[in-house]
């Protein structure tokens, strides 16, 4: 079943039946789905599809050559009889001629690693997509799993191809609305909770057996030495970053808290500068994003926050657990993580309810540019004040309220929310959004219904 990606398919076909050359760079992290959406789009159409790997220059050449005879596109094998390309620039011009003769896609995934073995291809490409294939109507296709060869090496000004693409797609994980589609038989919270634990990779929820329930998922995947997700962040560091016990141990003090330069430094003990350069390396893969709170303008008062769910539930559970599940011991430190699972979706249940604030933009009573959390200090109380949901358009105002708790939010939830909302003064004209895993109780929906501007928000409207 292929869930999700939607606009990147209508624009990937409007790209296909284009009367012209068009040239697409997709890229975006490992097992966020880029060659699952290409393969689902490529469905029924002519395509040369081929998948570069960790080789040599030779070795890649030759598996190239295998994947347009794999095509049968019009007169492969009269071609390939007729001549049997020596070099990358005698196979582009195979492609040349086979792409004169009907609408054909090429496809070359994992292109760093083409790249870096045949030094010269990225500008050899670049001329053949100046002469050779501007008189045909080919659909182009570059993806990458590596994130920073991408940006600085095929759509970076320093690139030969520089100026060449058509289209670019930035391929992210999902937001919860896609994710939950992979649990359809689980309960609204359990969904939820799926979400918060595996985050929006396509390739991780697809692991998930929907037969068992998620605690037995959670058990399996997470605290099992052979379960995918086991060893999966460590795996993936190594992969993209030099110096992986650096990150892990930033990614560790920002998952268990530590979300200010100053304290990632000392946890770490090293320099702030030092880690602010760790820290932007792991913002380039997505795993890591800087807040400042809503509406703003200084940024002394930024958080790094952990953008990838599954990393975030991994270093505060896993990673702590290690010898156990080492020991066969998986079983009983994943029954410990349930006692406290709703303090640990706080933060994810607010990203869900400003998704959900995003996606009902036209229901809004204003029209924000931007929606966000903010936080502060009470002058009066001498005590830092965090509002989870703030969206503002001039005098305007939205403060909202996340609760991921087993108690229904009542009236004393919406009170605190209007004491915090009087920090910001500069607003004159306030809504009030209050989001509940559990509920409300009858009294704050009689005041809701009365007020006119208060809103409710359960997990049967989120889903």
């Amino acid at each position: 079943m292929f869930i999700g990606r939607d606009q990147e398919l209508r624009e990937l076909n409007r790209l296909y039946e284009s009367e012209r050359l068009e040239v697409a760079i997709m890229y975006g992290r490992r097992r966020v789905g880029k060659t699952e959406l290409i393969n689902y789009f490529c469905k029924g159409k002519k395509v040369i599809f081929f998948t570069a790997i960790e080789n040599s220059a030779d070795y890649n050449l030759n598996t190239f050559i295998e994947a347009v005879h794999r095509s049968r596109l019009a007169h492969t094998d009269e071609l390939l009889a007729r001549m049997i390309p020596r070099d990358y620039l005698q196979l582009l011009d195979l492609i040349t001629v086979m792409a004169k003769h009907e609408k054909t896609i090429l496809v070359i995934d994992e292109y760093p690693y083409l790249a870096k073995a045949e030094k010269s291809f990225s500008s050899i490409l670049q001329k053949y997509i100046d002469y050779n294939f501007r008189n045909t109507n080919m659909l182009i296709i570059l993806c990458g799993s590596s994130m920073s060869f991408m940006e600085n090496q095929v759509l970076s000004a320093k690139s030969p191809l520089y100026g060449r693409r058509t289209a670019q797609f930035k391929i992210e994980p999902f937001n919860y609305s896609d994710a939950v589609k992979f649990v359809p038989n689980y309960s609204k919270e359990d969904k939820l909770l799926t979400y918060g634990i595996f985050g929006g990779t396509p390739y991780y929820l697809s692991q998930i057996n929907n037969k068992n329930t998620l605690q037995e998922n959670v058990s399996d995947l997470f605290f099992n030495t052979k379960g995918l997700l086991f060893e999966e962040p460590g795996s993936l560091i190594k992969q993209e970053l030099r110096e992986p016990h650096m990150y892990n141990a930033i990614i560790t003090v920002i998952a268990n808290g530590g979300t200010r330069l100053s304290e990632i430094a000392d946890k770490v003990n090293k320099p702030a500068n030092l880690c602010e350069s760790y820290i932007k390396k792991l913002m380039s893969l997505g795993l890591v994003t800087k807040e400042k709170p809503m509406g703003e303008k200084s940024g002394t008062k930024s958080l790094y926050i952990l953008n990838d769910n599954m990393f975030k539930f991994w270093f505060r559970y896993v990673q702590d657990n290690l010898s156990l599940i080492s020991k066969g011991m998986g079983k009983k430190a994943a029954a410990g993580i349930w006692t406290e699972i709703n303090s640990f979706m706080g933060r994810t249940f607010e990203s869900v309810c400003i998704q959900y604030m995003w996606d009902n933009y036209d229901a809004l009573p204003i029209q924000p540019k931007d929606i966000g959390r903010w936080w502060g200090s009470n002058p009066k109380e001498k005590q830092e004040e965090e509002i989870d949901i703030l969206a503002a358009d001039g005098g305007k105002a939205v403060f909202g309220e996340c609760k991921f708790k087993n108690t229904k939010t009542g009236i004393d939830d919406l009170e605190n929310l209007k004491r915090k909302s009087e920090l910001l003064s500069r607003y004159t004209t306030k809504y009030y959004y209050l989001f509940s895993k559990s509920g409300f109780t009858e009294q704050l929906k009689k005041t809701a219904k009365e007020s006119g501007n208060v809103m409710l928000v359960g997990l049967g409207d989120l889903l």
